[in-house]
C-alpha cells in the first residue's frame, strides 16, 4: 500500500465525522445545509486525492483529473456561500461573481487543455500536469473566496458577542491555516519550479484543519447554534406546555410529546403541519396570544388524508402563544407554546353564570358568602387555626378560603377585594371558584395567584384584588406563600412579633402582576396572623386612621394572649379606636404551630 496514502485517507476521516456529527445533531437549517454541501465537496475534493495516489491506470487519470476538477473549482464559492449565510449577509455581486464563473470554466477544465494537461506520475501517485490556467484557477476559485471569507469573518465579528466572536475567530484561523498550507505546498511550487512539484501537495486535505477548528467551535462555543438547539430540545421535551416549531412554509420542524397530545395526534411525525385543521377558527395571519377550542373528532382514530392518525379529543380549549424566531442565518419560523386551559374555560362559565345571579338577588350572594368562607377548618394534632370573619354588609369582599389536600398539606387563600357590598362578594366569590380550581392542581402560591389573575381578568374590570396564598406542610412546617399586594403576615414566635417579609402586585390590576414565591419553616409554638385592612383602617374621633404601624405594635402588646382571645382583642381594639364604626370588611385567620 502507498503509504502517502493515509494523508488523504486521515483527512476524509476526520470530515466524514465532523460530516455526521452535524447531521447527527442538528435540523433542516439553510446555513447547516450550505456547510454540509462544502463538507461534501471537501470529501469529494480527497476522495479525488485518494484515486490520484492509488496508482490506477494511467489511461485513466487524464479524464478522472477533469472531471473532478469541479470539486476544487467549487470548494471556494461554496465555503463562501457558507460564510455568507452564516454570516446573515445578502449575497454582493462578487459572491455572484464566484458563483457564475466557478461554474462557466468548468466546461472548459473538462474539454480543453487549458487547466488539467493530463496527468503525470510521482512517487507519492499521480498528479496533474498543469495547463496555463491551472495555477490562476487555483489562486482565482480556491485561494481568493477564502481569503474574502476570512476577511468578512474579521469584520462582522467586531462587535458581536463574544461567543459569537469566538466562534468567528476558530473559523478564521482554521480557514487560514488550511489556506496557507494548502499554498505552500501546492501553488507556490508549481510558481517556483516551471509546473513541477517535487513533494505530495496537500491542498485537499489541509481542510482537515479547518474541519478541526470547527469541531472545536460547536464543542466550546455551540457553532452553528448546534449545542444550544439540542439543549433547547431537551428543555422544550420536558415542557408540560405543548411546543410546536414550523418553518415559514409549514415545515414541522419539532414539537414535543405534549404538543401532540393537546393537538390529539398519534403515529408519525408529519412532514407539514396546519394548525387548522386542529384547531377551530385558526386565523392564516400572525398573532400573539388566542385562545382555541380544539377540533372533535366524531368517532374513534382515523386517518386523515395526509396519513396523519387522529384520536378523539374532548371538549378542550387550549391558549396559543405564538412568537416568530430566528432559526438559522435569516432563516425564520414560529414557536408555538399550548396550554391547555379547559379548566379555566369551565370555571369562567361558572362565574358568568354566578355574576348574573348575585347581581340580581341579594339572598343569593349571601348563600355564596357561606361557600367562599371557611367556617369549618382541618383538625391536627400539629396545628390549629383560628379565624374571625364580619362582612361591612349583607356581604363582604373578604376571602378566606382553606382546603387540606390528600398529602396533608394546608391551603389557604386570604384575599381582599377592593370596594365592599354586593359587587365586591361577586368578585370574591369568582376568587374563591380560582382558588377551589388551582388546590386540585397542586401549584406554587405564586402559579395560583396568577391562574386567579388570568382567569379573571376579562370578567373584573372594576375591581382589584389584594391577596396572600399560603401553602402549609406539617410535615416539614414548611410554609411556602407569595403576596399580592396585601400587607405582610405578622409571625408570632417566643412573645415576640416579626412581619413575615415579601412582596408583591395586586391582582386584576394595570398589566400583568409581578410576584414571587418565599418560604420559611415555622417552629411549634409559633402563631402565622393574617388581617384585612378593615381592622386598621378603622378611624379616630379626630378622622384620623389607625394605622398598620398602630396595629403592629398592638398586637406585639397582646401576643401574651392565646390565639382565641388574641383575635378577640384584636377585634376589641379596632372598634374601640373607631367609636365602633366599621369601615370595611373585617377577616381574620390565625395558624398555630403545635408540634
Amino acid at each position: 500500500m502507498n503509504p502517502y496514502l493515509l494523508i488523504p485517507l486521515s483527512a476524509l476521516f476526520l470530515n466524514l465525522l465532523l460530516f455526521i456529527y452535524v447531521i447527527a445533531l442538528k435540523g433542516r437549517h439553510r446555513v447547516v445545509s450550505l456547510y454540509l454541501f462544502y463538507s461534501v465537496d471537501l470529501s469529494l475534493w480527497i476522495l479525488s486525492i485518494i484515486l490520484y495516489w492509488s496508482f490506477l491506470p494511467v489511461e485513466w487519470m487524464g479524464w478522472m483529473m477533469r472531471v473532478t476538477s469541479l470539486t476544487w473549482l467549487l470548494a471556494g464559492t461554496l465555503f463562501l456561500e457558507f460564510i455568507f449565510e452564516f454570516l446573515s449577509k445578502n449575497p454582493n455581486l462578487l459572491l455572484y461573481f464566484f458563483r457564475g464563473l466557478s461554474l462557466a470554466v468548468f466546461p472548459i477544465a473538462l474539454t480543453t487543455n487549458w487547466i488539467v494537461a493530463g496527468a503525470e506520475q510521482k512517487y507519492w501517485g499521480y498528479a496533474i500536469s498543469p495547463g496555463h490556467l491551472y495555477v490562476v484557477s487555483l489562486n482565482l476559485f480556491v485561494i481568493a473566496p477564502s481569503v474574502y471569507a476570512m476577511a468578512l469573518l474579521l469584520y462582522e465579528s467586531r462587535n458581536r458577542e463574544p461567543r459569537f466572536r469566538n466562534q468567528c475567530y476558530l473559523l478564521f484561523f482554521g480557514t487560514l491555516s488550511s489556506t496557507i498550507l494548502g499554498f505552500l505546498t501546492t501553488i507556490l511550487p508549481r510558481m517556483q519550479f516551471q509546473g513541477d512539484i517535487h513533494f505530495p501537495p496537500l491542498s485537499g486535505s489541509a481542510t482537515v484543519l479547518q474541519s478541526v477548528c470547527i469541531f472545536l467551535a460547536i464543542a466550546k462555543y455551540g457553532f452553528l447554534e448546534i449545542r444550544l438547539e439540542k439543549i433547547a430540545l431537551q428543555l422544550y421535551s420536558k415542557l408540560r406546555e405543548g411546543v410546536v416549531l414550523l418553518s415559514r412554509t409549514g415545515e414541522l420542524l419539532y414539537w414535543n410529546q405534549s404538543g401532540k397530545e393537546m393537538l390529539g395526534i398519534y403515529g408519525t411525525q408529519p412532514e407539514k403541519l396546519d394548525l387548522s385543521d386542529y384547531l377551530e377558527n385558526f386565523p392564516p395571519e400572525p398573532f400573539s396570544r388566542m385562545d382555541f377550542k380544539v377540533k372533535s373528532i366524531p368517532s374513534g382514530p382515523t386517518e386523515s388524508k395526509e396519513g396523519k392518525i387522529l384520536s378523539a379529543s374532548p371538549n378542550r380549549f387550549l391558549e396559543v402563544s405564538r412568537s416568530e424566531i430566528q432559526l438559522s442565518g435569516r432563516d425564520k419560523g414560529n414557536v408555538f407554546i399550548l396550554r391547555d386551559i379547559t379548566d379555566k374555560k369551565e370555571a369562567s362559565e361558572k362565574i358568568s353564570v354566578l355574576y348574573s345571579r348575585v347581581v340580581k338577588d341579594l339572598d343569593i350572594a349571601r348563600e355564596v358568602q357561606n361557600t367562599i368562607t371557611t367556617r369549618e377548618f382541618p383538625h391536627s394534632s400539629k396545628f390549629r387555626i383560628f379565624s374571625y370573619f364580619r362582612p361591612y354588609d349583607h356581604v363582604g369582599g373578604d376571602v378566606l378560603n382553606c382546603s387540606e389536600s390528600q398529602d396533608g398539606k394546608i391551603e389557604v387563600l386570604f384575599a381582599d377585594v377592593s370596594g365592599h357590598g354586593i359587587s365586591s362578594a361577586m368578585v370574591a366569590a369568582m376568587a374563591s371558584i380560582a382558588f377551589s380550581v388551582v388546590s386540585r392542581r397542586g401549584t406554587r402560591p405564586k402559579e395560583g395567584l396568577l391562574f386567579t389573575n388570568d382567569l379573571l381578568t376579562s370578567v373584573v374590570t372594576q375591581h382589584f384584588i389584594s391577596a396572600v396564598y399560603l401553602k402549609y406542610d406539617p410535615v416539614s412546617r414548611v410554609l411556602d406563600y407569595s403576596y399580592a399586594g396585601h400587607h405582610t403576615a405578622l409571625l408570632l414566635r417566643n412573645g415576640e412579633v416579626r412581619e413575615l417579609q415579601g412582596k408583591g402586585s395586586v391582582l386584576l390590576g394595570i398589566g400583568s402582576p409581578i410576584l414571587e414565591d418565599y418560604d420559611v419553616t415555622l417552629r411549634p409554638g409559633d402563631r402565622l396572623l393574617l388581617y384585612s385592612d378593615g381592622l386598621f383602617e378603622v378611624r379616630g374621633s379626630k378622622g384620623i386612621p389607625m394605622g398598620n404601624s398602630t396595629l403592629v405594635e398592638a398586637v406585639r402588646k397582646l401576643a401574651f394572649q392565646d390565639s382565641e382571645n388574641l383575635i378577640r382583642s384584636l377585634v376589641s381594639y379596632s372598634e374601640s379606636f373607631g367609636d365602633g364604626v366599621m369601615t370595611d370588611d373585617l377577616t381574620l385567620f390565625c395558624l398555630e404551630i403545635r408540634e
